[in-house]
């Protein structure tokens, strides 16, 4: 089923993605990575519960290492924001936020 007039929520728009890019720079990634202590203050600015963050945390961390990319704090970003607009966490991951787009796509014209 094709979706033809609604946009799918779950995806990380390009605007979204260079934003995102742009905060996980200010938490100084070593390496292209965060740890969780760089990404906690972060996260808690989202007033969000920590057990809601918590479950947010585990369904962008895809590695399960404990840290974060750029993608996996892209996929947290996105997650908290529609967290705050309503929208329910997913059990998994829809296959829309498994498939962020690389940084030098969206940048390539």
């Amino acid at each position: 089923m094709a979706a033809t007039g609604a946009a799918d929520p779950w995806v990380i728009t390009p605007r979204e993605r260079l934003r995102y890019e742009e905060q996980f720079k200010t938490l100084k990634p070593i390496n292209g990575i965060i740890t969780g202590a760089q990404a906690k203050g972060y996260l808690l600015q989202s007033q969000l519960p920590p057990p809601i963050l918590g479950q947010i945390w585990s369904l962008a961390d895809t590695d399960s290492d404990g840290k974060m990319d750029i993608n996996e704090f892209s996929i947290a970003c996105k997650l908290i924001n529609l967290k705050l607009r309503g929208f329910e966490l997913p059990k998994t991951l829809p296959p829309s936020l498994l498939n962020v787009p690389p940084v030098a796509a969206l940048t390539t014209a």
